[in-house]
């Protein structure tokens, strides 16, 4: 389906639900990373299905299927675009997971305090810092993307930063697929600040210490900073919800969740 954000910029959303007859246990919004889209969680938004939820997918302006201006967006526009999202999924209570990039617009969508949010998961995500690590990481492996980057042109994201165990055709065909990012949005990873989140809401980081993106010590520096469960994983890369052995990882985050939302739930009722 397709919503509008606000900013006249229609915005893309995938949806998946529970078997036929099933009441949902609550809903799960996907944000996804640095150059992706919506459809890098399919396997996440079938297995979350799978397990009873109702799963939604955005893409971020300029992403995949949405409209908007990629090259002029900013961080506070994917912001926006999550916000929005959130307020228009028809559901009382909503989980986001944010993947890399889509971490980072997590953490400070959760700083908004939206009501109908009750829970947030981090996947491989930016640090809540300044995310030199990351930035040094790629052009460290890959130099030629420092002349993309200082010249203001989308980094370009090759398999071997994204994946540990997928196929070696399977993994370029995904790397070339990606639709790139906001040169503004690069830039503003390297000086943004840390977001002010709201200790009530359960928080999980998920990282793997084969992230060739996101350094672990800065992983778990941000899973320190906002006093989250943290859960490190071995053997599988940033696309974590792409790599071999995405189920894994995913029964990592369900197995979180069916232990925080009931906690979660009865706060909301009680507030």
């Amino acid at each position: 389906m397709m919503i509008d954000s606000g900013s006249n910029v229609q915005l893309e959303i995938l949806a998946s639900g529970p078997p036929g007859g099933i009441r949902p246990r609550s809903a799960l919004l996907f944000v996804h990373g640095l150059g992706h889209d919506a459809t890098c969680w399919r396997n996440w938004m079938h297995a979350a299905s799978e397990d009873g939820y109702a799963a939604y997918a955005v893409s971020l302006r300029g992403h995949g299927g949405s409209g908007g201006n990629l090259r002029s967006a900013r961080l506070k526009d994917y912001v926006e675009d999550v916000l929005r999202a959130v307020e228009t999924v028809d559901v009382d209570e909503i989980v986001l997971v944010g993947h890399s990039l889509g971490g980072l617009v997590v953490q400070r969508v959760l700083a908004v305090q939206p009501a109908k949010v009750s829970a947030g998961v981090l996947v491989g995500s930016i640090t809540s810092g300044p995310a030199f690590g990351t930035v040094f990481s790629v052009l460290r492996s890959h130099p030629w993307q420092a002349m993309r980057f200082l010249a203001g042109r989308s980094l370009r994201l090759p398999p071997d930063m994204l994946f540990e165990r997928m196929g070696t055709e399977e993994a370029a065909e995904i790397s070339r697929s990606l639709c790139g990012e906001s040169p503004w949005v690069q830039y503003q990873l390297l000086f943004h600040l840390p977001s002010r989140v709201k200790s009530e809401y359960p928080l999980l980081s998920v990282y793997s210490k084969h992230d060739r993106m996101v350094p672990v010590r800065s992983a778990r520096a941000t899973a320190r900073r906002y006093g989250a469960d943290k859960r490190e994983l071995a053997g599988i890369g940033h696309d974590m919800m792409l790599d071999g052995g995405w189920e894994e990882s995913w029964s990592v985050i369900s197995d979180w969740l069916k232990a925080v939302m009931p906690i979660s739930q009865k706060a909301r009722q009680s507030g």
